[in-house]
């Protein structure tokens, strides 16, 4: 019996990291853990979830069991966070034995994710469209496209030699003012009117951290102030460290006009 414990508390444990570690909202992790450990008659639940953590304890027939599982690596795939939500609500509401449920878990952690160039193209839709939305014309919509996507080429190359998403963003933010200001240098020949700033706003758009800031707002409002105070600190980590990518080569420039 108390190897099943130990195995439920896991396998709540588990399925609350990839909803966390995949961009999901501190209480529906909470919400997550609690209703696959009452499912199984575990009522008294204590969990509390950090972003960069999950502490969870209980207590079934006057023993206690703790766990605490460290998260670290923090991504956005709401893919992810959708199966083990699907997961879930099938444990609870079906027999599935725990060796069962382990093994979806572990096919969920991994599924396979989207080809990267399919997330370099999106990438660079993405960040195109937002010049356009800023006042862009169709020049710098074709720009902002070649610059999006290789700041997202480049930020994911870059993640696999730094864990820093500080180093990332800087870096990112570096790439974007550099190549709008390459493709503006090529192009002022035979294109009048272009405007830098609207290539960089909508390249550096796939970096902006609109994710964590949503997370942040809607864990405070609910409560979870620790989590919220965060994942804000966070976003606005991510903000300084574009802003400083973007910042030190605008100041090159300057310096180079400046010389010449």
């Amino acid at each position: 019996m108390k190897d099943d414990i130990r195995k439920l508390l896991e396998i709540a444990i588990y399925a609350g990291k990839l909803m966390l570690e995949n961009g999901a909202e501190t209480y529906r992790v909470e919400e997550t853990i609690n209703m696959i450990c009452k499912s199984k008659g575990i009522d008294r639940t204590q969990n509390f979830t950090i972003p960069t953590a999950i502490f969870l304890s209980c207590e079934h027939d006057g023993e206690f069991y703790s766990y605490i599982e460290r998260t670290k690596s923090i991504r956005i795939d709401l893919e992810i966070i959708s199966l083990v939500n699907d997961f879930s609500r099938e444990f609870v509401n079906t027999e599935m034995s725990l060796d069962t449920a382990n093994e979806k878990l572990k096919a969920i952690a991994n599924a396979p994710m989207y080809p990267p160039w399919i997330m370099n193209i999106f990438g660079g839709v993405a960040g195109s469209f937002f010049t356009l939305m800023f006042g862009g014309n169709l020049i710098e919509f074709a720009m902002a496209f070649i610059t999006s996507f290789t700041v997202v080429f480049g930020v994911r190359k870059m993640g696999k030699f730094t864990g820093s998403f500080f180093i990332k963003n800087v870096l990112g933010g570096m790439i974007s003012t550099l190549g709008a200001l390459c493709l503006v240098y090529l192009a002022k020949d035979y294109f009048d009117l272009l405007r830098v700033d609207k290539i960089i706003i909508g390249s550096i758009m796939p970096l902006v951290p609109g994710v964590a800031i949503t997370n942040a707002l809607r864990d405070s409002i609910s409560g979870d102030f620790v989590s919220g105070m965060s994942k804000l600190s966070e976003a606005v980590i991510i903000a300084v460290a574009i802003a400083i990518g973007v910042g030190a080569i605008l100041n090159v420039e300057l310096l180079i006009l400046g010389g010449v």
